[in-house]
């Protein structure tokens, strides 16, 4: 007799359970997108000790036919697709018709359900996958699944889940997940008989905000609704003041389907860039919209793992959505909009996601608004010589002196490095000889070509001094006598590898090192010169780093600051 034998139905069950459900989130995940594909607008979760004991989902959706209801616990009976190549057109949470098979095999399961035009409901037991009876009830319209004793027939993983306030945790995530992209179905989480979250379903993704993230959170979010050719995005996204050090609010759904993919990430990651500090993440929630034949779903049971089949366009239409959206916020009181898809698109081939920068041609360098932002400000003064304060309306904005600058002279130095505009350099009366050491030397070599086209004029001395004749041709307020060597300090402080992160970072330490500083004094002249030149500019919300260029109070804001009593 040989080694090889079938295993019984009830094993492979059990088996393939282990793939789609690992823990109570996922039966909960499972069963709510089956009232998604079902059309509900009202869905009620309902989860004891974590969902070990208890699971119930109660949904309005189109409910199951009593014909339907017991082939619907069998392994890949699905009411979504009929053929392999259905795959490629569906747009439902579920198709695969693991999930209900799943969740029977591992639990005792109950459904109950009423179609519109039929009298009565039906209910349908069962344990272990094998159903135990099937009756008439009284129902309403919609469906009822109850999910009890969760792994109660394979220890083993029972003994792997974390304790209930942990599995809570998830379960209350996941449904705040999915409630941020179907904001119009109205959803409530009943955690050991207490109500833990709800939303109206009303349609507006700020109340959801709110509700989940906090006032703060809803203060600095950016609406976004970009489309291109089949594409569409929508959502929000933040601003550099809630960014974070982590990934935890950065959310990506296709097609309402929350994923993780590394193009997507990456695209994000480069839009952001510059805008929300060194090693910290934006704020996004944005749902991604194309046909379903744009992308494969189908790499794993849990369906968050996606496939493009052009990724480049994907990644572009991503970071293009993103920074768009961003460059388009409101600034100084005016949110003006024009259109930013030149400037972004030079943006992107800079960071040599497409050809090298040096194939950019001047003329493409688009580094100022069409049309310049119009205000009328009062000046109120400069605070702690270092933040300009302006009055517009009843809003009053703190203007950080030095990010502006940098922010300007950020955005000239690298349009002159794009463009390989030559004699871009400020020739020193006396040239300045300075002694190296080994890491500097080499530095400066492997990147001589990047110093010269900043502006620098640079001759070597031997093996260890440099010569400096020149630096690059920029207005400067702060000091330029050491600004070679503090240049040369900020770039070996940084483990940077990638020659465009170098040439970014570069530019960016320049343009700090030239800027005005906290604590110099300006004039009223220099003032309204850094107004003027932000509000022509493209980007001027950050200096290049992430910090904001100016921060608003509006007059109820201020008069609470007033009313603190020190």
């Amino acid at each position: 007799m040989g080694n090889i034998v079938l295993l019984d139905d009830l094993t492979i069950n059990k088996i393939a359970a282990g793939e789609v459900i690992e823990r109570p989130a996922n039966v909960v995940k499972e069963l709510v997108e089956n009232s998604i594909d079902a059309g509900a607008s009202q869905i009620t979760i309902e989860v004891k000790n974590g969902g070990k004991s208890l699971i119930k989902v109660v949904d309005n959706g189109k409910g199951i036919s009593p014909d339907d209801l017991e082939i619907s616990i069998e392994s890949h009976a699905t009411s979504k697709i009929r053929k392999i190549e259905d795959i490629e057109n569906t747009y439902t949470m579920g198709f695969r018709g693991e999930a209900l098979a799943s969740i029977s095999a591992v639990s005792n399961f109950t459904i109950i359900s009423k179609v519109k035009d039929s009298i009565v409901g039906y209910k349908m037991t069962s344990s272990s996958g094998n159903i135990l009876n099937i009756e008439e009830v009284a129902s309403k319209t919609g469906t009822t699944m109850i999910v009890e004793n969760l792994f109660f027939n394979t220890p083993v993983r029972y003994k792997f889940l974390k304790n209930d306030g942990t599995e809570s945790r998830y379960i209350k995530e996941w449904v705040q997940k999915v409630a941020l992209v179907n904001l119009d179905i109205s959803f409530k989480l009943v955690i050991d008989k207490k109500e833990v979250f709800s939303s109206k379903g009303n349609g507006k993704i700020e109340d959801l905000i709110y509700v989940i993230y906090g006032k703060k959170i809803k203060e600095n979010i950016i609406n976004v609704d970009y489309n291109f050719d089949k594409y569409k995005m929508t959502g929000v996204i933040g601003n550099t003041m809630i960014a974070e050090e982590t990934r935890k609010n950065q959310i990506i759904y296709l097609n309402k389907r929350n994923i993780k993919n590394p193009i997507i990430m990456n695209a994000v990651d480069q839009a952001f860039k510059g805008a929300t500090g060194i090693g910290k993440h934006g704020f996004c929630i944005i749902n991604i919209e194309m046909p379903a034949n744009f992308y494969d779903v189908n790499v794993h049971p849990n369906k968050m793992e996606v496939r493009f089949k052009d990724e480049d366009e994907i990644y572009k239409f991503v970071y293009h959505g993103i920074k768009e959206s961003m460059l388009n916020a409101e600034f100084l009181g005016n949110d003006d909009k024009t259109d930013k898809k030149e400037y972004v698109e030079n943006e992107l081939k800079f960071l040599g996601h497409e050809k090298e920068a040096k194939d950019i041609k001047p003329e493409e360098n688009n580094i100022i608004r069409e049309t310049k932002r119009k205000i009328e400000y009062k000046y109120l003064g400069i605070s702690f010589k270092t933040y300009i304060v302006i009055q517009i309306d009843n809003d009053v904005y703190f203007i950080d002196q030095h990010a502006a600058h940098e922010r300007i002279l950020y955005e000239q130095i690298k349009n002159n490095y794009k463009a390989n505009i030559s004699h871009n350099t400020q020739m020193t009366l006396i040239p300045e000889v300075y002694e190296l050491t080994h890491k500097e030397v080499e530095f400066i070599k492997e990147n001589m070509e990047l110093f010269t086209n900043i502006g620098f004029d640079l001759d070597f001395f031997g093996e260890n001094s440099v010569k400096v004749n020149g630096i690059p041709d920029i207005e400067y307020r702060g000091k330029t006598k050491n600004i070679f060597f503090d240049i040369l300090d900020e770039m070996l402080s940084t483990n940077r590898t990638i020659f465009k992160d170098i040439e970014e970072r570069f530019i960016a330490t320049v343009a700090c090192k030239a800027a005005v500083k906290a604590g110099m004094d300006l004039t009223r002249e220099e003032v309204d010169y850094l107004i003027q030149n932000l509000l022509v500019l493209n980007n001027p919300y950050t200096c290049p780093h992430g910090r904001p260029t100016a921060i608003k109070f509006n007059k109820e804001e201020m008069g609470a600051i007033g009313d603190v009593s020190v």
